[in-house]
């Protein structure tokens, strides 16, 4: 008997979270990151069992973006620091913990419960964009 591989992805608790209601690409990001943003999306929207582990810090999105530099975020839309505040909120906000492993599936359907967040609604500075918030 053989077994397919479960695809695995380490993914930050907002891109968890977030990708799933942007509905555009952060402007400059580049082609390798887009291709990685949607694939990341469309894991997150139709897949079931894709594996995904919360992780600390830069994930498997970050590392396509040009706003990594040595090994954390540069953004002018949030540095290291702050994005790792945007996902202690989000990751407190939907119960996770850092290296916790769940499907895609699973991690849909508690989204799905618990979008949106406070965090959400009152402190992203993506939140004017956000679909769930104008929903």
């Amino acid at each position: 008997m053989t077994h397919e591989a479960v695809p695995h992805m380490r993914l930050r608790p907002h891109h968890i979270l977030c990708l799933r209601f942007l509905g555009l690409e952060p402007p400059d990001r580049g082609g390798g990151y887009e291709r990685a943003s949607r694939e990341i999306r469309e894991m997150m929207s139709s897949h079931e069992d894709d594996l995904i582990e919360v992780t600390c810090g830069v994930d498997d999105l970050c590392r396509h973006c040009p706003n990594l530099g040595e090994n954390a975020c540069i953004s002018p839309f949030g540095d290291e620091e702050k994005v790792r505040r945007w996902d202690a909120k989000v990751m407190a906000g939907l119960g996770l913990t850092y290296g916790s492993q769940m499907t895609s599936g699973d991690l849909r359907r508690m989204i799905d419960r618990k979008a949106p967040l406070v965090f959400c609604r009152d402190r992203c500075p993506w939140r004017t964009v956000c679909a769930i918030l104008h929903s």
